[in-house]
């Protein structure tokens, strides 16, 4: 089956395009998005057969505008794709952490101090730590990724270093995909 349901394959297909092209801004959609989300997929996937990771999500700075826009969410296993969703930068936690260009950890939810759809987006009622991870690529933050879950301290080991080089290469790849298009 692959990277998406079977239900929501042909929806996913068709607005992968479109937002690949808001992304980066052009009208030439020669490499497929699908390659962004697989792998947002297969890292979180992975991480997750290490860490108890309930949601995640995948934030990509648009090359036009310069805005945080969410192309990917992960719920408990399930992908969803073919996301647009522009985040307002007013009490945007996500905004501070890409400014700042450092791991953000929190073990106390209810302490979040981001907006309203970061919170949609990113957590539920049964979150108990959560994280967001600025992607470089050559020095300038490319993405974001964030992920909660229902553990406390599910992500000391993202503050300890432990899987800096797979975000490193993450965002290296998001931004070669990005480049290529």
């Amino acid at each position: 089956m692959g990277l998406f349901n079977k239900k929501n394959e042909n929806n996913a297909n068709n607005n992968l395009e479109y937002s690949i092209e808001s992304i980066i801004g052009t009208n030439t959609p020669d490499v497929s998005a699908v390659n962004i989300t697989e792998a947002f997929s297969n890292l979180t996937n992975e991480l997750n057969n290490e860490l108890e990771i309930d949601k995640g999500v995948l934030v990509i700075r648009m090359q036009d505008t310069q805005e945080l826009a969410a192309i990917s969410t992960w719920n408990n296993g399930v992908l969803r794709d073919g996301l647009m969703v522009t985040l307002p930068a007013k009490s945007s936690l996500f905004e501070k952490v890409a400014e700042d260009g450092s791991i953000y950890t929190e073990d106390f939810c209810s302490s979040f101090s981001g907006n309203f759809f970061e919170r949609k987006l990113l957590l539920d009622d049964q979150s108990r730590s959560f994280m967001v991870l600025p992607l470089k690529s050559e020095g300038k933050v490319v993405g974001l990724l964030a992920y909660s879950s229902q553990e406390p301290i599910a992500f000391a080991v993202f503050e300890e270093g432990k899987f800096k080089n797979r975000a490193d290469k993450f965002a290296s790849e998001i931004q070669r995909l990005i480049t290529q298009l």
